[in-house]
């Protein structure tokens, strides 16, 4: 309701006192029709306007609820794409035949494109990865769990890391370059158009002598610590995978002794941008980490690591994924 007082009383403080008590006018008299018509038509266009904005407050509100609950619909399914995703990595602090293994994994969103596991060959042989999708989010999760589902499933797993073969056993295991091979080779374009390619360490171990191999596509040196401390970086780059048809990948002999352990990290631990924007953490302290943990279990050590990263960055949010899978070699028994 729009009140206009038409008054006699043009003393300011009785003005005053009846716009304080809710008018929303006044006129004094004596008065001017065509004033007063002015300021009654003035007063319709105040209604109105308040009524369409009162039309428009819930015009708002409503799709600010139909928002809401859309984006509760999105994180609903993303944490349960995230689960889905993090079922595909194996168990924190496990072990598997003579290899003990732990991990970081600090997906920027919700689901990573980086994604690793340790898969049992047979008897006596493991395979690992750690691979790194380019890109954030949605389109890189759903490529690095094809990629996952690739490299473990069954009749993919028997053709990629355990050939079959006419003679017993019946299978081999090829060296890990034929398997970076084989993923260009399903994942690079000719025409030019591709928009997605992964960087990966991927590499194989056998447990009775702590003899393997691995290959790298365009990620990060992995890191071999000896007993005594030391480490060692292997490897020196490479093309990532589905970038550059035809490329070639070399295979890296590497033998890990019992007590001795393996890092392999992707780049948003070394790319990690401090407080200030502009300096990265950088290998050197995340070697400095590993080697003042040599004495530590692994899930310290990974403990140790992201502590640092959380106060090197000076938050737990991060612009790129983080993850490293590290693996330790058992005392013989």
């Amino acid at each position: 309701i729009y009140t206009i007082l038409l008054t006699a009383r043009n003393v300011l403080d009785d003005l005053v006192t009846g716009m304080d008590a809710g008018a929303d006018d006044f006129v004094t008299k004596p008065f001017d029709k065509q004033e007063l018509k002015a300021r009654i038509n003035a007063a319709a266009r105040i209604i109105s306007l308040e009524r369409n904005m009162e039309e428009k407050n819930r015009e708002l509100e409503e799709k600010n609820n139909r928002l809401h609950e859309a984006y509760e619909v999105i994180r609903e399914d993303l944490e349960a794409a995230a689960r889905i995703q993090r079922s595909l990595i194996p168990q924190k602090n496990a072990e598997s035949i003579g290899i003990s293994y732990d991990w970081l994994f600090c997906p920027t969103q919700f689901v990573a494109g980086d994604i690793f596991n340790i898969l049992q060959i047979d008897e006596h042989h493991l395979a690992y990865y750690l691979l790194d999708v380019s890109g954030h989010g949605i389109p890189a999760a759903l490529l690095s769990t094809t990629l996952s589902q690739i490299l473990t499933s069954s009749p993919n797993f028997a053709g990629l890391i355990k050939r079959p073969q006419p003679d017993p056993p019946y299978y081999r295991i090829p060296q890990p370059r034929e398997v970076a091979l084989e993923l260009n080779e399903r994942f690079v374009h000719d025409d030019g158009l591709q928009t997605q390619y992964f960087t990966m360490v991927y590499g194989t171990i056998n447990i009775q002598t702590g003899m393997g191999s691995l290959t790298q596509a365009g990620h990060p040196s992995p890191i071999h610590q000896a007993t005594d401390g030391t480490v060692q970086h292997i490897g020196d780059g490479g093309f990532p995978i589905g970038m550059v048809p035809g490329v070639d990948y070399d295979d890296h002999a590497i033998v890990l002794q019992p007590g001795e352990r393996l890092f392999i990290y992707s780049d948003g631990i070394t790319e990690c941008r401090g407080s200030d924007a502009h300096t990265a953490f950088g290998l050197e302290r995340l070697v400095n980490v590993i080697r003042n943990g040599r004495n530590a279990p692994l899930s310290e050590v990974m403990h140790l690591i992201e502590t640092e990263l959380e106060r090197f960055r000076g938050n737990s949010h991060f612009d790129d994924d983080v993850s490293l899978l590290a693996l330790e070699r058992l005392e013989k028994t």
